[in-house]
């Protein structure tokens, strides 16, 4: 089961890569791209990775349970992870709701005010604690034991591609409220 979710954490990051340039494009007024049903696969895939997350997470819970060592204080990282996902579950929906369906072919943003924009910009930063905290169990799923060697490469590639999304949101929110 772990295999299969780091498989789909792995595709839910590279649907996020794109769905995040093409949207920060987009509110730039670079170009417009759909990815309405790119986003709605996104969910789908989301959702799953959460049933399969809250099913491990419960096993670890009941194996803490058995051996009555639950280990908090030494299970930050663990906690973390969770208290992540959840935060980012919790700011998925309201992202979606940031966007209204007003034809079969388009989305549009409803009015995009500094309560939109402050809980996008926690769902960047969410996702990115969530991403860097779970790296090292999806890279040991798939075999791969050190990062070592390309963590500056990635980590580099994922914050200029996280500032770039900020930076959509905020020209975005300035678009909308000088206009």
């Amino acid at each position: 089961m772990r295999k299969l979710n780091s498989i789909l954490t792995a595709v839910i990051l590279v649907l996020f890569i794109i769905h995040g340039f093409l949207g920060a494009l987009n509110m730039i007024d670079i170009a417009v791209v759909i990815t309405k049903h790119m986003a709605r696969f996104m969910v789908v895939l989301i959702a799953v990775h959460t049933v399969l997350s809250g099913i491990l997470t419960a096993r670890a819970i009941k194996a803490w349970k058995v051996t009555g060592a639950p280990y908090v204080k030494e299970n930050t990282l663990f906690w973390a992870r969770r208290i992540s996902g959840v935060a980012v579950m919790i700011l998925i929906v309201f992202h979606v709701l940031a966007f209204m369906s007003t034809s079969s072919d388009s989305f549009t943003l409803a009015y995009f005010s500094g309560f939109r924009l402050a809980a996008n910009i926690l769902l960047v930063v969410s996702i990115a604690v969530h991403v860097i905290t779970n790296v090292k169990p999806m890279l040991i799923a798939f075999g791969i034991r050190s990062l070592k060697p390309r963590a500056g490469d990635i980590l580099f590639f994922l914050s200029v591609l996280l500032v770039l999304f900020i930076i959509g949101f905020i020209v975005y929110y300035i678009r909308w409220n000088t206009i």
